[in-house]
């Protein structure tokens, strides 16, 4: 895939998490919206109309060039050698799911207990695991994207898995930001393939919002998990009935 192409995919994942159209980028850079669609088709954006969508966006152009990156060049799991370490470290592992979380270092001791020597021996740390790429004056490159899974029956999983299961669950969910659901029916094993598709394409625009939304000031974004479950199940006490 071009650059280029890399770019529209990006901006196209953005205009749909903003709920805009080519409706109103024909607006914001004066073209028809059959020119607009005629560009995004053919590839044929110049740096000034990425700058004027990037406007509309909100964003740098560098940010959404960044973006682009983060989703295009970065590994979706760890190695078991990579989570060992991490799981032996919590503090470490600790510093690793912020910068995942697009804090940045400087701010991650700010915020947390967290000394500026732990900093520098954290970040050398994660750079010598290969899980960030370390810059001069602490700028960081992540080799790891926020969306990895955990290595199944991993480090990772075995030490804090029910812990989060647990922990995550522990609420009410009657908040207007909050949100519990079951249902329960019949299905036939393609409509459940179905559903696992429609959910690991739920989390995959769940991780692109995120990334997304790194761009925003801190004070406009808010710590949120997602969580779903999905297997074939019967209520026990609806199994204790049956003959």
């Amino acid at each position: 895939m071009s650059q280029t192409s890399k770019l529209l995919s990006t901006v196209k994942r953005i205009l749909k998490s903003k709920g805009l159209t080519y409706e109103d980028i024909s607006k914001e850079i004066g073209m028809s919206e059959s020119s607009i669609k005629r560009l995004f088709s053919e590839h044929t954006f110049s740096l000034k109309r990425f700058e004027q969508i990037c406007d509309l966006l909100e964003i740098s152009f560098y940010e959404l060039s960044k973006i682009s990156l983060d989703i295009e060049s970065t590994h979706s799991v760890m190695s078991y050698e990579q989570e060992l370490i991490l799981s032996e470290k919590p503090r470490l592992m600790i510093f690793f799911y912020l910068l995942l979380n697009g804090r940045a270092p400087d701010s991650i001791v700010r915020d947390y207990k967290i000394s500026k020597q732990e900093l520098v021996k954290y970040l050398l740390e994660l750079d010598k695991l290969k899980l960030i790429e370390l810059h001069p004056e602490n700028k960081i490159r992540l080799l790891i994207q926020k969306s990895m899974t955990w290595l199944k029956n991993g480090p990772i999983a075995k030490k804090y898995d029910k812990w989060l299961k647990r922990e995550f669950l522990k609420a009410e969910f009657d908040q207007a930001d909050e949100q519990w659901q079951l249902e329960y029916g019949k299905l036939s094993d393609g409509s459940q393939q179905m559903i696992l598709k429609k959910i690991d394409r739920l989390f995959r625009e769940y991780y692109e919002l995120t990334e997304m939304d790194k761009t925003l000031p801190l004070e406009k974004t808010h710590n949120t998990g997602l969580m779903i479950a999905f297997r074939p199940w019967v209520f026990s006490l609806i199994e204790s009935y049956k003959r």
